[in-house]
């Protein structure tokens, strides 16, 4: 877009205000008038208030100088800044100025006091200061004058009203003669609805875990009802056989961790099923030699019968363990998320309750930016 283009565009949009103000429009009073009206409702919905400074034609400079320094008693030094800016970016300013109005002229004017100054002078300002300026009106999207490109730019914002006259913008509870600290926060309908607990997501292998312990659980039903169908329902003789196998499963698992250990154990139990007491009796050893063979038999059997659960209950408890462990992690990032949102969420509300040092969030579905 040519300047001449951008001039029109600027002109057409009411950014042209090089005049002297003109009367308010009929029904309203001459200057700004207590509690801005609808203005000032609107702005109270946004948690936001305004604060009212003279109308005396240095209006603009007082209210940015409320936004920048918390007082308006600097709005000369603002101004003639403002002037002194515009005359080194001449080339940025004067296709703004109005046909009938040499440009030297216009800012000779907009340099003495009470002069009403308008959009040129507040796009110099903030780009002298490299800020950005938030303007309110009444049932109107904001407008934004972008003095830098700069993220997390600071924000002044000022209200006009009655097509002549600016406030400075503050919190509802603000009456300190602090510097203000607002910033847009540009919202979408998907904002209304972005609080979502984050759930852990099942993965192949989980699945196959959870149903493979689905099957032990199974099997483990299918043993006790064998046992309790074995004890005619006895409750305590079942229980009591249940525990034997559940001995029976501990020892296979320690022959396993240490072989040398059983292998031991093993020759000392068969001493002592040869000997009886431990001691040699000859007279009695071909008497039981048929016995023993087959209790060694049946130890072998049972042995055998003991190592082929212990694998079966070994994996299970490994791939139980596996899942327990996975599941852990899961559940530690999503803490680790939680914590972040949480965090996040104080470090927000800490910006938005601190008037002096931190930044109060002004909302806001749209904004037309200059």
């Amino acid at each position: 877009m040519s300047r001449k283009q951008a001039a029109k565009a600027w002109s057409a949009a009411g950014a042209r205000k090089a005049r002297r103000p003109r009367q308010p429009p009929a029904g309203a009073a001459a200057g700004p008038g207590p509690g801005g009206g609808g203005l000032a409702g609107q702005l109270r919905a946004l948690g936001l208030k305004l604060r009212e400074v003279p109308g005396d034609g240095n209006c603009l400079f007082r209210a940015l100088g409320d936004q920048l320094e918390g007082h308006s008693r600097n709005h000369l030094r603002h101004r003639q800044e403002t002037v002194d800016y515009m005359i080194k970016q001449r080339e940025d300013f004067e296709p703004f100025v109005e046909d009938d109005v040499p440009f030297e002229k216009h800012v000779t004017n907009l340099a003495k006091p009470g002069t009403f100054a308008g959009n040129d002078a507040i796009v110099a300002f903030a780009r002298n200061n490299q800020m950005n300026v938030v303007i309110h009106q009444l049932n109107a999207p904001l407008w934004q004058i972008r003095g830098t490109n700069k993220n997390n730019a600071r924000e002044l914002h000022i209200a006009y009203r009655y097509g002549e006259h600016y406030d400075s913008v503050r919190r509802v509870n603000d009456d300190s003669e602090a510097p203000a600290y607002l910033q847009m926060e540009m919202l979408c309908k998907n904002d209304l609805n972005k609080e979502e607990e984050v759930q852990p997501q099942k993965g192949d292998s989980e699945a196959e875990t959870e149903v493979e312990m689905e099957d032990a659980i199974h099997k483990d039903i299918d043993l006790v009802s064998q046992i309790l169908e074995m004890k005619d329902y006895n409750i305590e003789s079942a229980i009591f056989a249940i525990f034997q196998v559940n001995e029976a499963e501990r020892i296979s698992t320690e022959e396993q961790c240490d072989p040398q250990s059983e292998d031991q154990k093993s020759g000392s139990r068969t001493l002592r099923e040869e000997n009886g007491t431990g001691s040699r009796i000859p007279g009695n050893r071909s008497l039981h030699q048929g016995e023993i063979e087959n209790n060694k038999g049946q130890a072998r059997s049972d042995e055998e019968n003991r190592a082929s659960r212990n694998t079966k209950v070994s994996k299970k408890q490994k791939k139980e363990q596996q899942r327990l462990e996975k599941k852990k992690r899961q559940e530690e990032r999503h803490r680790q998320k939680v914590l972040a949102n949480k965090s996040n969420c104080a470090d927000s509300s800490r910006r938005e309750t601190d008037s002096n040092n931190h930044i109060t969030l002004v909302k806001a579905m749209a904004a037309l930016n200059i």
